[in-house]
């Protein structure tokens, strides 16, 4: 098997991938050697209303490099740019078999709760 990326899900869409995105995906390749910057994909899946928009992305070698060193956990990190992303083509088809992992214990996805009482 080969990972191809993982999918965070968000309320609504964004016009950029976050710098916490970018630092998460650079410090799960920094401690997964064998995951291949250029097929390993962050997939943003934003509830917008009435449908759900997914959007891919890759890191760029400055991205990955910037994500794995970043400590900075802030909305605006000091050295976070554009040009460490960059958008890929996605094609969902029914002809490749896969399945996701989730956690086997506690909430994995608050999006699909509901709203709180």
């Amino acid at each position: 098997m080969e990972p191809l990326g993982w999918v965070h899900t968000q309320p609504n869409e964004l016009p950029q991938l976050s710098p916490q995105d970018v630092t998460t995906h650079a410090k799960i390749m920094a401690d997964n050697p064998s995951w291949d910057g250029e097929k390993t994909v962050i997939i943003t899946c934003s509830f917008t209303p009435g449908s759900c928009s997914l959007t891919a992305y890759k890191l760029t070698p400055s991205g990955y490099d910037w994500g794995r060193n970043n400590k900075d956990t802030g909305n605006n990190p000091r050295g976070y740019l554009p040009s460490h992303y960059e958008k890929v083509q996605m094609l969902l088809s029914d002809r490749f078999l896969g399945f996701f992992m989730v956690p086997a214990q506690g909430s994995w996805n608050f999006n699909f709760m509901g709203k709180y009482c």
